[in-house]
């Protein structure tokens, strides 16, 4: 049974190779069907945070995944630009967004986006800034985008490794491999998920009137067996799981069995994880 890698990473990272196969139009599928049932109402809850929405408002997604926040905020009637840098992502959210004539889909880097200054009412980053190499600058050019009286948000975990599937599997990989170092969290996400540290970050980054909210975000899905045969495809996208040898994936596979037993209520799996949503205004 093989070593887990130490340097690894739960989550993809802000920026990857075009190679990375969390660029790829398969990752964006296996995300959208594991993670959005996390990942929406949490994109809902920010929605109504930072509302009021209409068909006037100009609304930003940054890190867009594969359109938690940008599909019901188009349902609204706002014009959305969503970005991502990830080309499959991108290709999905697109198809998502077809209906919808005042909303698209963007390629782009949200270290540097190419949009001009005070083009949009509103900018949001779910799960996405606080996970970028440089966070601060993303988060610079999150705010450099909106107009005065503007607002930002930003959603992050509160606890590593986050929520859900990450949850079970981060419980797995340590007690398989007891004296294997966990991967380090992004530093953004360490930074941002204390709540007195996020709101002087994002006054610091020039916004006033920040407030951070706490919410709980619930993962549900199938319990045993059959959870493991739904996230599947998930986990070997999970770098620490996916350079595990075949015998070190099947105890790693038993552990989360295991793990699922604190998480199952009758036949379903429920997995309830800390969110901090924080808004503040551009003066």
């Amino acid at each position: 049974m093989q070593e887990t890698p130490n340097d690894g990473n739960w989550l993809p990272r802000g920026t990857a190779p075009a190679g990375n196969p969390h660029m790829s139009d398969r990752f964006a599928q296996v995300y959208e069907q594991t993670a959005h049932r996390i990942t929406g109402p949490v994109a809902v809850q920010a929605l109504r945070l930072a509302g009021p929405i209409d068909t006037h408002t100009r609304i930003l997604d940054i890190a867009a995944g594969a359109g938690t926040l940008s599909i019901p905020a188009a349902f609204s009637g706002a014009t959305v630009l969503a970005v991502d840098i990830a080309p499959g992502m991108v290709n999905l959210l697109a198809e998502r967004l077809k209906p919808f004539p005042n909303a698209q889909a963007a390629v782009m880097d949200g270290h540097a986006l190419a949009i001009d200054d005070g083009s949009f009412d509103l900018a949001f980053s779910i799960f996405g800034v606080s996970l970028f190499n440089d966070w601060r600058t993303g988060l610079a050019e999150q705010v450099r985008v909106l107009r005065s009286g503007g607002k930002a948000c930003l959603a992050t975990w509160k606890t590593p490794p986050g929520g859900g599937p990450f949850l079970v599997m981060g419980k797995a990989i340590r007690a398989v491999f007891p004296e294997s170092r966990p991967p380090a969290p992004p530093d953004g996400f360490m930074v941002l998920a204390d709540p007195s540290r996020m709101v002087i970050e994002l006054e610091d980054a020039g916004l006033v009137d920040v407030h951070v909210a706490e919410v709980q975000a619930v993962w549900q899905g199938a319990a045993g067996q059959a959870y493991l045969d739904e996230l599947h495809d998930l986990h070997r996208f999970m770098p620490p799981y996916a350079a595990l040898d075949e015998e070190s994936r099947r105890a790693v596979d038993q552990a989360i069995l295991r793990t699922l037993d604190a998480y199952t209520v009758g036949e379903r799996t429920q997995m309830a994880s800390p969110v901090l949503i924080a808004t503040g205004t551009k003066p």
